[in-house]
C-alpha cells in the first residue's frame, strides 16, 4: 500500500508501507512503524510517527545535511525553502 499525503498535505513521492494482520503499519526502508486496533488506526499512527520524526529532524539541532537516514525521510516531504 502507498500513502501519498499526510494530514491533507501531499508527499513529494509515494511512500510504500505494509500493514500486518496485527495492525502494524511499517515502512521497512525508513524503519518506522505505527500500530492500532484497526488498519486505519495503524496507518494514522504511522503518519503521526513520521511527522514527529520529520519535525525533530527539522528542529535546530536535529538535521545534519550529511545524515543519510535524515535525508531519506525528508525526501518524502516537499519542504519550502
Amino acid at each position: 500500500m502507498y500513502i501519498n499525503e499526510i494530514k491533507g498535505k501531499p508527499l513529494a513521492k509515494p511512500l510504500e508501507i505494509t500493514v500486518s494482520k496485527q495492525y502494524i503499519a511499517e515502512c521497512k526502508d525508513l524503519e518506522i512503524y505505527g500500530e492500532g486496533d484497526t488498519e486505519a488506526e495503524a496507518i494514522k499512527d504511522f503518519k503521526e510517527a513520521l511527522l514527529d520524526i520529520r519535525d525533530d529532524l527539522l528542529s535546530d539541532e536535529g538535521f545534519d545535511n550529511k545524515d543519510e537516514y535524515a535525508r531519506k525521510i525528508l525526501d518524502y516531504f516537499e519542504l519550502k525553502k
